[in-house]
């Protein structure tokens, strides 16, 4: 394996690597690798961000963080059938992007839920026909970042129009690169006949979206701050395996809890001059991260420097407790309801076909 190579792969594949390898030389390799592949990574971060404030505004920082979030996955990731197809259909995806979260920011908690619902299940069907790839998760991600960042000024929002526009004409036009030569056997229509609400991956791809939107709901209408850190902690909880899903369940409150914690000691001591590079330090230690629980805690970082000037120091801590350790509760309680809905049925279903 090339260095290069070894910079294509993530903590998790390298980490085991640093650890197995026997010569001091792949070690010292692959340890490179992942340092100079996660200070490269945050460094471009901050470059796309950058670009994108100045052009369109401090208020659209987002959008920089939208098409970064989707450009990563994108670079190796596919959605599993034609390649130009797949691309228009990114472009579609970021038209969602532009018009469902700000149509749901200007509504009533009950009509903003619906078009969340219709905007997010249209972006995991699309998104997710291979539910292994996991890609709903960068763009449900995308979707509730723009929902929790509104806009109300129209001069602001046109803005963000255009980023998203430009955003999406990036990702797609490097996805259609990376993926030109690859073929597919499923078309656009494949994925439209395949929504069968009988089949595993349809009745997830209900679940997941019918979750995450009345988790937020519920968070909105009992007036949580940052409604939208449910709707994360939903997504990341709810799984296609119920051990995976009974696992993130009990992590992610304890983990949460320990990087709300870390982060108020680190708030704490660094000077006032460094406060503001928290989030930064929190990706780069993202980045050499191999394991969901401490992705977890590493992700605090960012979300609570964010959320300071809006709640304080003690509020965003507090509701970033709160409103994830409510999001886990109810994923656990939502799938159950569900599953129990779900085998109802079915159960009924194989009645009226025995009776037929």
């Amino acid at each position: 394996m090339t260095f290069y190579q070894s910079m294509q792969l993530g903590a998790r594949e390298l980490k085991p690597l640093i650890k197995d390898s026997e010569e001091k030389s792949l070690k010292r390799k692959y340890t490179t690798a992942l340092i100079l592949k996660s200070f490269l990574c945050i460094l471009f971060c901050m470059v796309v961000v950058i670009f994108f404030s100045s052009v369109f505004g401090q208020e659209n920082s987002i959008v920089g963080v939208v098409t970064i979030l989707a450009l990563l996955t994108f670079r190796f990731s596919n959605l599993d059938f034609n390649v130009k197809q797949s691309a228009f259909t990114i472009l579609g995806i970021f038209v969602i992007l532009i018009l469902g979260p700000y149509l749901a920011s200007i509504s009533n908690p009950i009509v903003a839920s619906l078009i969340n619902f219709v905007s997010i299940f249209t972006i995991v069907t699309l998104s997710c026909h291979n539910i292994a790839l996991s890609n709903h998760s960068i763009l449900v991600l995308s979707y509730l970042l723009l929902y929790g960042y509104e806009v109300h000024d129209i001069n602001i929002y046109i803005n963000r129009i255009f980023g998203l526009i430009l955003g999406g004409i990036i990702v797609a036009g490097i996805f259609y690169y990376k993926q030109r030569k690859v073929e597919f056997k499923n078309t656009f229509s494949t994925i439209i006949k395949d929504i069968d609400f009988k089949s595993e991956r349809t009745k997830w791809q209900l679940k997941l979206s019918i979750l995450i939107c009345t988790g937020v709901l519920i968070g909105e209408l009992i007036h949580l701050p940052r409604a939208i850190w449910i709707g994360f902690s939903c997504m990341s909880i709810l799984q296609t395996s119920q051990d995976k899903l009974e696992l993130r369940f009990k992590e992610r409150p304890k983990f949460i809890i320990l990087g709300s914690l870390v982060f108020a000691i680190v708030y704490l001591i660094l000077p006032q001059a460094i406060k503001s590079n928290i989030g930064i330090i929190g990706g780069l230690l993202v980045g050499f991260s191999a394991t969901y629980k401490w992705q977890t805690v590493f992700n605090c970082f960012g979300a609570l420097s964010t959320a300071i000037p809006i709640l304080g120091f003690e509020g965003a801590i507090i509701f970033r407790i709160i409103n994830n350790l409510f999001g886990a509760i109810y994923t656990k309680a939502f799938d159950k309801v569900f599953n129990k809905i779900d085998d109802m049925i079915s159960n009924r279903d194989v009645i009226d076909e025995e009776m037929a």
